[in-house]
């Protein structure tokens, strides 16, 4: 089991009365426990805990009843049952195994125009024989096409601009890598959490893939190691899971963000490693019976 510590702190200033979502509160399941956590706003204010069924992300919603400053601070002990998987390992996919559950990630999303890009994702990849070479690919391909520039983009930032400007953070190296898998049928999702040993700390935008039967979690920026992150939330795109959605004018004054470990001393996976393993940060289940022959 892996042991993290995460924080963090926001300052928000609301001009009006309102009402606005936070997702920074890390996943509680049987793949990621919460096992201590708090949260506090100041002043206080109203604020009700959401959990959505389908991708237990998990939401704050919060009435800011006058204008003014409000502190929020979240922090949280979290043990993850990661597994490290030889990509030697790993049982071929097909698109008989696909199942109902990934089918959106499939799907064009507002973020991830893979309808767009399907010959260039074909010409680029098309060549490599098995899933796990082809997000190896794509991963290679976005490293040495794209510049980690902070600042370069907006929240309206989409695949296809990140394709065009050859720049761009976190979170348009996840949608590239989204985009361009799902243009080659592979199931991809879209990531968010906390990172360990991330410079500047932050959040963190990562992806995965539907491969062998599981998501696999990869980092197109290689800031972070795919072992060393907690989940805050998953979905199409970061549409399904920005930090903050607020239902009128509210401003960030400021923001820290921390991820400790907990547990021994870690090493960053080396290139090698990511080419010989893959991180799955969900716990296997069994799988369901083989449809009938209609």
């Amino acid at each position: 089991m892996n042991k993290f510590r995460v924080k963090c702190e926001l300052d928000y200033e609301t001009f009006a009365p309102l009402v606005f979502l936070l997702n920074v509160r890390a996943q509680d399941n049987e793949s990621q426990k919460v096992l201590e956590e708090s949260f506090s706003i100041m002043p206080q204010m109203p604020h009700t805990l959401l959990t959505c069924a389908i991708t237990q992300n998990r939401f704050d919603r919060i009435t800011a009843e006058l204008p003014g400053t409000y502190h929020i601070r979240y922090e949280a002990v979290v043990e993850s049952a990661l597994e490290k998987i030889p990509v030697a390992d790993l049982p071929p996919t097909t698109h008989e195994d696909f199942g109902l559950e990934q089918l959106p990630f499939l799907y064009p999303s507002r973020y991830c125009q893979s309808d767009r890009i399907g010959r260039l994702a074909f010409n680029l990849f098309g060549h490599l024989e098995t899933p796990v070479q082809k997000v190896q690919g794509i991963i290679a391909w976005i490293s040495e096409n794209v510049a980690y520039t902070r600042g370069s983009t907006t929240a309206n930032t989409s695949a296809m601009d990140t394709l065009v400007d050859h720049a761009g953070v976190c979170r348009d190296f996840a949608h590239l890598g989204i985009a361009l898998c799902r243009a080659l049928n592979i199931p991809a999702r879209y990531f968010t959490g906390y990172a360990f040993e991330l410079e500047p700390p932050d959040f963190h935008a990562c992806f995965e893939t539907w491969i062998g039967g599981r998501w696999m979690l990869w980092d197109a920026t290689h800031l972070s190691s795919p072992d060393s992150v907690v989940r805050i939330g998953m979905g199409q795109d970061a549409a399904d899971v920005s930090v903050c959605t607020s239902f009128g004018s509210l401003k960030v004054k400021r923001q820290k963000v921390v991820c400790e470990y907990l547990s021994e001393t870690r090493e960053k996976m080396s290139a090698e490693d990511l080419r010989r393993m893959v991180v799955c940060h969900e716990v296997r289940r069994e799988a369901p019976p083989a449809p009938k022959p209609a």
